[in-house]
């Protein structure tokens, strides 16, 4: 087994790593009902994380190949409604290559990182989709860290609509969140569907005061429409209450972040 190293990569000049972190979001293929979709961060791999925060991006290299790659954002995070935001570190994109899973190497990362931008912020989350079926595996691995506890926090549900389904709970999404837009991401994060070769034509539902990035005022025909909600949350309970179901499900893991109220999170996100 080649040796690995963790190097911060610096996103300014690092243009060969680039190109191979770019190569292996490439060859990561995900299912979507009858379909596979692959993820596309569009000409600046880093723009949709540096819309986020403050950036630093690590990558794992066993000789050349790049075997895996983890982000962290450090943000403003509103932990609770009506105070003030905190910081607290983001953790995220974390791809490993299929030639080296099993070999725990996000942990190594994390340790490679930890040290260097601990004392800027102690408090952490990451946000990881689960399977259809089984134990989340990054929720596993996270139990193995050891230098400081990481706690499971919450359960995300995703939502995915049309046009018209959207519209009719949108009344819904005010009464629990306040005033909502909608968000594309076209050309920073696309999810581009294997059976087309095209991007699927996507609007998050954003609340709060990521309204004010807010691409759209109003559902678009034609596209498809996500947002989220933790678990059993009342909005949850409406949403299920007015026939829907969650299409997929996510996990929040953290640390230091005490009785966080997750419903900042938005699928915009993720």
């Amino acid at each position: 087994m080649e040796p690995v190293r963790v190097k911060r990569v610096d996103q300014e000049r690092d243009a060969g790593v680039l190109e191979r972190i770019a190569a292996l979001e490439a060859a990561a293929v995900y299912p979507l009902g009858d379909d596979f979709f692959q993820i596309d961060h569009g000409p600046d791999y880093f723009a949709f994380f540096d819309r986020l925060g403050d950036l630093v991006y690590y990558a794992a290299f066993a000789g050349d190949r790049v075997a895996a790659v983890a982000a962290g954002i450090l943000r403003q995070v509103p932990c609770a409604p009506g105070r003030r935001p905190r910081p607290a570190w983001y953790l995220c994109d974390l791809k490993v290559h299929p030639d080296f899973r099993r070999q725990r190497i996000p942990l190594k990362m994390l340790r490679a990182s930890f040290l260097p931008n601990v004392l800027r912020c102690r408090r952490g989350y990451a946000i990881t989709m689960n399977p259809a079926e089984g134990e989340n595996p990054v929720v596993r691995l996270a139990s193995h860290w050891r230098w400081t506890p990481i706690h499971f926090a919450a359960t995300l549900q995703l939502y995915s609509c049309d046009a018209d389904q959207m519209r009719a709970l949108e009344p819904l999404v005010r009464e629990h969140r306040g005033p909502v837009g909608y968000l594309s991401l076209s050309g920073v994060k696309d999810i581009v569907l294997q059976s087309t070769g095209e991007p699927l034509p996507l609007l998050h539902l954003v609340h709060g005061p990521e309204v004010a990035r807010q691409t759209h005022t109003e559902p678009l025909p034609g596209a498809t429409h996500m947002f989220c909600t933790p678990a059993g949350d009342p909005l949850d309970r409406a949403v299920q209450a007015a026939g829907h179901e969650p299409g997929s499900s996510a996990s929040v893991i953290q640390h230091g972040m005490g009785r966080c109220d997750w419903r900042f999170v938005l699928t915009s996100e993720i």
